[in-house]
């Protein structure tokens, strides 16, 4: 009787260790669900840079945390003790957790907005929550089920031009004041103005023939018909495919859209 006392006791460090892991891929699946599919829907954990925040959070939450447990849970450690510890790790766990995905929404797209002669991806870090008042009505609210498509407005006042001029030397750009934003709809003529045919972007890439076919097949529109604009965000560059007749986007590409 004593030996297996001995033995279960022992092997305490294994299961107090694993049913901590277990928990930490759980509430990691339901973060990921929320993540993937909610905040940074496809293809904008790579665009915008998701991928690479989630990864520290579960470096956080499923590796940090388990191991932490595994070092407390001594065999021979009273139990009062150890569950006092496991306390502490939970309790530093969920706050880095919680900070983490603090950080995650903050990052997250809001607004895939045409600018000029491109897309711009922007993040809610982007916005200065005050200058939300000054959005046209049904754009005063950051969305949180994805980038909504916008158009931003240039200044044409020349008080107004200077002033974009200076934010822009301080990183922000037309699309990142509210008070710029269009409805994307009344501003398709621009965009399918200023889109370069997917040709041109053949040409300087054509290992991008595959996935440009797909993409016309599922629209129901040849290849030809079809243009893009260069998609830029804080981490990478894109291009946007669109379709006729009111310039909608119906694909993403992984390069570079200025050449």
């Amino acid at each position: 009787m004593p030996e297996i006392y001995l033995t279960v006791l022992r092997s305490r460090r294994v299961i107090v260790a694993g049913a901590h892991l277990l928990l930490s891929v759980l509430v990691a699946s339901i973060a990921a669900t929320l993540v993937f599919l909610v905040w940074y829907p496809p293809p904008y954990a790579d665009i915008a840079g998701g991928i690479s925040l989630f990864g520290l959070l579960v470096s956080v939450d499923v590796v940090l945390g388990p191991t932490l447990t595994a070092v407390a849970a001594h065999p021979d450690k009273p139990a009062r003790v150890l569950w006092r510890d496991i306390a502490v790790i939970v309790a530093i766990q969920l706050a880095a957790f919680v900070y983490g995905l603090h950080a995650i929404t903050v990052a997250r797209p809001v607004y895939l907005a045409f600018e000029v002669d491109r897309m711009r991806v922007v993040t809610a870090a982007d916005i200065d929550p005050a200058a939300l008042a000054e959005a046209p009505p049904g754009l005063r609210e950051l969305p949180w089920s994805g980038p909504k498509v916008v158009a931003a407005a240039k200044p044409t006042k020349p008080d107004d031009v200077l002033r974009s001029i200076d934010l822009a030397l301080a990183g922000v750009e037309i699309s990142m004041e509210p008070r710029n934003w269009r409805a994307y709809a009344s501003y398709s003529g621009a965009v399918w103005s200023a889109a370069q045919p997917l040709s041109a972007l053949l040409v300087k890439y054509p290992k991008a023939v595959a996935d440009v076919e797909r993409i016309a097949s599922r629209v129901g529109q040849p290849s030809e018909s079809l243009r893009f604009l260069p998609l830029v965000s804080r981490q990478s560059s894109w291009v946007v495919v669109l379709a006729a007749p009111d310039a909608r986007i119906v694909g993403y590409l992984p390069f570079d859209g200025f050449f």
